[in-house]
């Protein structure tokens, strides 16, 4: 039998100068979901951290390089390619963070691709991964990420769904977490809780219905060739938008998924 998972996630404390500075910062500029508990990027099973007001300049102690080196870390976060990687880089230069570390390519290190921000404090965050699957060269590749990146509920009444939901897993129904006729739980596990009232589910009989979960891809249009080369139905079409495009497959038991791009 195999033995049970016993650790789920931790977080690394972080003793700030001034942890409403710092939540600003983790919340505008580096995309994190900023509670009075924990500031989270992809949920606790992703990057998370627990900011801490230390109580005297003393207690803020970022780490110092190691010997012979000139950079120093404090948090480390993997990210699964070089192109989530870039993006995130990107995404964090346009908000205007402060880097100690621009993208570096380390050829021994699979090879290694790293970037590194700093906090207001002088906290470094470095992100990094390797170029290729992580099971080497000869590893099957896909477009699509091997992680189920949501799960969608098609639901009549989006207020009386939501109010149900939050209670039930006692979560917060927050007013940022709606987006038109989507309310979205962000799961502690990483995974989203996805309410959709947009209709799908009175219009199943029609073609179309409600997909089970969603997966996410790099590229929309390899993964809908994809999708195609190994006989999935294709329900509809690439569906554009400007934050995001997703398409619908059926399986050949009448499973329904998404897949979809963010922007």
């Amino acid at each position: 039998m195999a033995e049970r998972k016993q650790i789920g996630s931790s977080l690394t404390v972080l003793m700030v100068s001034d942890v409403e500075r710092s939540k600003a910062y983790y919340r505008e500029v580096l995309g994190f979901q900023v509670t009075d508990w924990w500031a989270e990027r992809d949920g606790l099973g992703g990057l998370a951290l627990k900011l801490l007001q230390a109580p005297d300049p003393s207690a803020v102690r970022p780490n110092p390089p190691q010997a012979g080196d000139t950079q120093a870390y404090d948090v480390y976060a993997y990210v699964d390619s070089w192109e989530a990687l870039d993006s995130l880089y990107e995404e964090f230069r346009s908000r205007g963070a402060v880097f100690s570390g621009e993208p570096v390519i380390y050829p021994d290190g699979g090879p290694w691709k790293e970037f590194v921000v700093r906090d207001g404090d002088g906290y470094g965050l470095a992100f990094g991964g390797i170029e290729g699957p992580k099971g080497g060269q000869d590893a099957v590749t896909s477009p699509v990420e091997s992680r189920i990146d949501s799960v969608i509920l098609w639901v009549r009444d989006l207020e009386r769904s939501a109010d149900q939901y939050g209670r039930l897993l006692g979560v917060e129904v927050r007013t940022e977490d709606r987006q038109e006729h989507l309310h979205i739980f962000r799961l502690e596990n990483g995974t989203d809780l996805i309410l959709d009232s947009s209709g799908e589910l009175s219009s199943a009989g029609a073609g179309r219905g409600g997909a089970l979960f969603k997966l996410e891809t790099r590229d929309i249009d390899a993964a809908y060739r994809r999708a195609q080369e190994l006989e999935f139905e294709a329900v509809f079409g690439i569906s554009r938008h400007s934050r995001v495009s997703f398409f619908n497959l059926r399986d050949g038991d009448g499973n329904i998924l998404t897949i979809s791009q963010s922007r």
